[in-house]
């Protein structure tokens, strides 16, 4: 696993075992957003529960910090970007952009992401990005 921070500086900081706190709230809260939006809050998980059938650390994580603060993550494997979250108070500012500016170039080629078909915001910043759908639920990256 790598584990790398950054603010809208970039600057890159070793994983410390203090952070799994913070990287959980983002998780926690950005899920549940996301579920709502998918229509299957059902499925919500704390990823202290969630992370034994998720295998989120097992994939690359970039997270953004601002003012010391993880606001947002993005984890991904060989072609697959797994994770992006970020905090519902930092949305829009460009965060998920840069999270995903910083993946793009380690994935290889065709990469995907699997998305619910009504989160039309996730979808847009994708597209925004190179995505293009394969299926409602599904986009790639050639």
């Amino acid at each position: 696993m790598f584990y790398q921070v950054f603010n809208l500086i970039l600057q890159s900081a070793k994983y410390k075992n203090i952070d799994y706190v913070q990287l959980c709230k983002v998780h926690d809260q950005a899920r549940m957003q996301e579920l709502i939006v998918g229509n299957a809050v059902d499925l919500y998980a704390p990823l202290e529960v969630a992370v034994y059938k998720e295998e989120l650390f097992s994939e690359t994580i970039y997270v953004a910090v601002i003012d010391s603060k993880i606001v947002g993550f993005v984890a991904f494997r060989e072609n697959e970007l797994g994770y992006i979250y970020v905090l519902n108070g930092f949305q829009g500012r460009g965060i998920g952009g840069k999270l995903l500016d910083t993946v793009i170039p380690c994935l290889e080629r065709p990469a995907f992401l699997e998305v619910f078909s009504t989160n039309i915001k996730a979808k847009r910043l994708y597209r925004s990005r190179g995505f293009v759908e394969e299926t409602k639920e599904k986009m790639i990256l050639h």
